[in-house]
């Protein structure tokens, strides 16, 4: 079979006229007639591809000769399509960097969940480790009371280690206590450690005794205590400079029967009668000037021990301005409270409880100062006529 080629019809010379018969689809150019090309299919050529009809169709030639079928067919379309070598790359490089990114989250993910899982157990770990010494190191110690005593020496030996631990809080916190007394305080005496332990954030303010007294029978006090110790009086905390207001109520409280005057109370009346001065804190002035305002009576006797013993039979307390290096290195007021058959004498000290817990010579205690004061209870109308 032989097909028509462009070469074949640019060599026959002359002009070119093809026309085009619809109805035996012939094609004609200068010279003799080409060949009938038949094609039952497809023509894949340079312009694309290009369909016949079975038989009766035509070509469209270069000139703009419509090429289609015979009768009742037209033919299959000629169409061409440029093909886009770069789509499909891009596309696939698009999902592979979206597969590279996902693979990435799970890798990261995945180091997450393991450096999560590692520090807890390495915290556990260290946290067991930690609770196994400490119980070691407790298992090691020996306790902090032996078995076999008394519980009221096992309770006594506890509240002293215990105060150790408030003495070293103390210690860390010195530089928050204005007045540098209250730590050395609790360094003279365990039992004010608590109080001074307590005292930056304590309330300045007095407190009602709140218990019953018992009249003929005075109350033991201390200056520390949290019921009054952190007063401000004469330019100190009461629990350091507040010896004669104490012993003052506990006198008052123990010939009237009355609570209503605690050591605070006293501190306030000395404040206002400027007496809140000397060295052992209140000018012994206080007394005799506040003692009738109380249902109280004061006389001064000079010191000597066989006055001073005669004056207790009366049934009377004695105040006594103890010298500073007498009972102890400071000046500080102390109560007399009662005479033992011995000729001793007990003592109520508002700075130390040792002191108070002891028998004294009376000879001791009248050395310890040069005038003693008589503390008793008025006499009522009923007492006169008796």
């Amino acid at each position: 079979m032989a097909y028509s080629t462009p070469d074949s019809r640019r060599r026959s010379g002359g002009s070119s006229h093809s026309s085009n018969d619809s109805s035996n689809g012939s094609f004609y150019g200068s010279g003799r007639p080409p060949e009938r090309v038949t094609l039952g299919g497809s023509y894949h050529g340079p312009r694309g591809t290009q369909s016949r009809g079975n038989g009766r169709g035509g070509l469209r030639g270069a000139g703009g000769v419509k090429l289609t079928g015979g009768k009742g067919n037209s033919g299959y379309p000629l169409r061409t399509r440029s093909i886009n070598f770069q789509g499909g790359r891009g596309r696939r490089m698009a999902d592979r960097r979206a597969l590279t990114l996902a693979a990435l989250g799970v890798v990261l993910a995945i180091l997450l969940v393991v450096g999560v899982t590692s520090c807890v157990s390495s915290c556990n770990a260290k946290r067991e480790e930690t609770q196994q010494q400490q119980e070691a190191q407790q298992s090691e110690q020996p306790p902090r009371v032996a078995a076999g005593i008394s519980d009221d020496l096992t309770s006594r030996l506890e509240s002293a280690l215990d105060r150790n631990d408030k003495l070293a809080q103390i210690a860390q916190n010195a530089d928050k206590y204005a007045d540098t007394l209250l730590v050395e305080l609790a360094l003279a005496h365990p039992e004010a450690i608590d109080f001074v332990a307590s005292y930056p954030d304590a309330e300045k303010t007095g407190q009602a005794f709140g218990s019953s007294v018992t009249k003929g029978k005075a109350p033991e006090f201390y200056c520390w205590d949290a019921r009054w110790g952190a007063v401000d009086y004469g330019g100190h905390a009461l629990a350091v400079s507040g010896s004669g207001p104490v012993a003052f109520s506990m006198a008052y409280m123990g010939l009237t029967g009355k609570n209503d005057k605690t050591p605070a109370d006293i501190a306030a009346l000395a404040t206002e009668a400027n007496a809140a001065t000397g060295e052992s804190g209140t000018a012994a002035t206080f007394f005799t000037s506040a003692a009738s305002g109380l249902g109280l009576t004061v006389e001064s006797y000079e010191s000597n021990a066989v006055d001073l013993n005669a004056v207790l039979d009366y049934g009377t307390y004695l105040l006594i301005e103890a010298k500073a290096d007498t009972l102890s290195e400071d000046a500080h007021w102390i109560l007399v409270v009662s005479e033992n058959s011995d000729g001793t004498v007990g003592i109520y000290d508002p700075t130390d409880p040792q002191a108070s817990e002891r028998p004294w010579s009376s000879f001791t205690i009248a050395s310890a100062c040069d005038t003693f004061y008589a503390v008793s209870a008025q006499s009522s109308d009923s007492d006169s006529s008796d």
